[in-house]
């Protein structure tokens, strides 16, 4: 079994990496699996596309280890808690690029995939209860329902996401992301 976990690993990394030099268009199934010495059989046995490999990259469980959300929530800010899993979602969007970030929400709207839904469930529902422990020791100000507020954080996140690929990345969308943030819900 840790052959198959490292395999998809393995190709994930690969392709990642040829997205970034040589831009997701002109990378083919074929390359990706050139690079790693694999067949498109193995491909195929982890991700439909080159579409499906690049959601797997940013989904929450490659963005957010079990050992990096347990150092996020030991914090006592509730607030802080939100924010800084929100930042390692930017982190993580910063790593990849403004090129593959565009890749990411063109899938989106090809397969009318809200973004950071926050039906989603898992991490969400971790920000929605962390929403309501700030509002309960006094750290988020705003009254509306947790759900409400996580749905414009997500909402915030994605809309600071777009600029910063319209920009062409310009500016430090941490940064950005930190002042709405505090601007909005503290």
């Amino acid at each position: 079994m840790a052959k198959k976990g490292a395999t998809k690993e393995a190709l994930l990394t690969a392709a990642i990496d040829l997205f970034q030099k040589h831009g997701f268009e002109n990378i083919t199934i074929d390359d990706i699996c050139k690079e790693i010495n694999v067949t498109k059989t193995a491909f195929y046995y982890y991700y439909k596309s080159k579409d499906e490999l690049v959601r797997d990259y940013f989904s929450a469980d490659n963005m957010l280890s079990s050992d990096e959300l347990a150092s996020i929530l030991s914090a006592h800010d509730y607030a802080n808690q939100v924010l800084r899993i929100i930042e390692t979602r930017i982190r993580h969007v910063t790593k990849a690029g403004v090129a593959l970030t565009k890749e990411l929400y063109r899938i989106y709207l090809n397969d009318q995939v809200i973004p950071v839904l926050p039906e989603q469930g898992g991490l969400t529902d971790i920000v929605i209860s962390l929403i309501e422990r700030a509002q309960q020791e006094g750290q988020i100000k705003r009254t509306a329902s947790p759900k409400i507020l996580g749905d414009s954080l997500c909402c915030l996140s994605n809309g600071i996401i777009l600029k910063w690929i319209m920009t062409g990345g310009e500016f430090d969308i941490t940064d950005e992301n930190r002042l709405l943030f505090e601007a909005l819900f503290l």
